[in-house]
């Protein structure tokens, strides 16, 4: 005689949302303590805090992002991981590295020394976890890492000049051609009764670096399969972020012309920030539209 019995379903193990283990997870707290007086001193309202500054304001987004990033696909790698692990004794390498880092940043007050030790401190956590695998599927959000980081102004303060000043010039020339009384002396736009200077927030060297970072983040999350969108975006990366810096100081220009000196340097230069980020993105993703269409005309894949 057949009999069945109602088994009780058996309830799924709850998913972790921290992606390590306990011992793991004590370590990485303990290490990234290390960085906590770091952050707060980047946020101080003095010139210590580098990322309460509008050149350096990029830093927060791009530690967000690669955060996201770096949770996200470590989660998608522990659920469909079956491959042995090797080369957690990489670890301990980087670790040294990122302590040496942070140690001589600390004590020469090298800001740059002490930001930067936290990506082999992090590539270090990520090989300990999960080993070489584990890195080479979190290989990105590492690497993004980079662009949090404060750049140094003895190496980027003569490209910077040289942007700042072929952006003042086009913005002139152009205003020109529209009727608007508008010169520039070096870097000085001269409109009406009005002079703007084109600081670095505005338009230099640092805001382009935010401006690649961003279209390098995007190249990557959207993973395109097209060679040719993928090769094309890469190289209008350096133009578009050019063209965006050069919206945002038109915009600033106009403001000041038809508004007034306050309400070009008050809200509405905040707003001129949203300006150049939108501008940058709608951009960057008309381009890649347009190169869909070319490659489904070449027959190439998308």
């Amino acid at each position: 005689m057949a009999s069945s019995l109602n088994q009780p379903a058996m309830a799924a193990p709850a998913a972790s949302w921290l992606p390590i283990s306990g011992d793991v997870a004590w370590l990485s707290l303990g290490l990234f303590a290390m960085f906590v007086p770091t952050l707060f001193e980047l946020f101080q309202n003095n010139d210590a805090g580098l990322w309460n500054k509008g050149e350096h304001s990029h830093g927060p987004i791009m530690l967000t992002l690669a955060m996201w990033l770096l949770v996200t696909r470590w989660r998608t790698f522990v659920e469909q991981s079956s491959s042995p692990l090797k080369g957690h004794w990489l670890a301990w390498p980087c670790y040294v590295i990122g302590a040496a880092l942070y140690v001589s940043g600390r004590a020469l007050g090298i800001i740059y020394f002490e930001v930067g030790a936290f990506i082999p401190m992090l590539a270090g956590l990520v090989l300990m976890s999960g080993g070489l695998p584990l890195l080479n599927q979190l290989k990105f959000p590492v690497f993004f890492c980079i662009f949090m980081v404060p750049l140094p102004g003895f190496l980027l303060d003569p490209i910077s000049h040289f942007i700042k000043l072929r952006i003042s010039i086009s913005v002139s020339e152009l205003l020109w051609a529209f009727g608007y009384p508008i010169s520039h002396t070096g870097v000085v736009l001269n409109i009406g009764p009005y002079q703007l200077l084109v600081a670095d927030a505005c338009a230099g060297m640092r805001t382009l670096f935010m401006l690649e970072a961003m279209g390098i983040f995007y190249l990557n999350v959207i993973k395109h399969s097209s060679w040719l969108r993928n090769l094309g975006l890469a190289m209008l990366i350096v133009p578009i972020s050019f063209t965006a810096n050069m919206i945002r100081v038109i915009v600033l220009t106009l403001i000041t012309y038809h508004l007034g000196d306050e309400a070009g340097q008050g809200f509405l230069h905040g707003f001129a920030g949203i300006v150049l980020f939108a501008s940058a993105m709608l951009l960057l993703m008309g381009i890649d539209r347009m190169l869909r269409w070319l490659s489904t005309r070449t027959g190439a894949s998308t």
